[in-house]
């Protein structure tokens, strides 16, 4: 475990090691997620479907993420 000191604007830096043993790389994404324990899970971002929220088979389109499975109901919607 390593602990860190939040900066005076309240951030954190990842450790370069740590970083290295993930495989992260400046300016790659990342989701952080809120704990009902508090604690904060932070993983690499995983793009979701912005009407069913499921993370397979997901296209981006002008900024906006979509499943094939939306695609096709909006495609025959339209």
């Amino acid at each position: 475990m390593i602990s860190k000191k939040l900066t005076s604007k309240a951030g954190i830096t990842i450790p370069k090691s740590v970083r290295a043993d993930l495989g992260w790389q400046p300016g790659m994404a990342v989701d952080l997620i809120e704990q009902e324990d508090g604690s904060l899970i932070i993983r690499p971002h995983v793009n979701l479907c912005r009407f069913c929220g499921t993370h397979e088979n997901v296209q981006k389109y002008k900024d906006v993420c979509v499943c094939s499975s939306c695609g096709s109901k909006m495609k025959e919607a339209i």
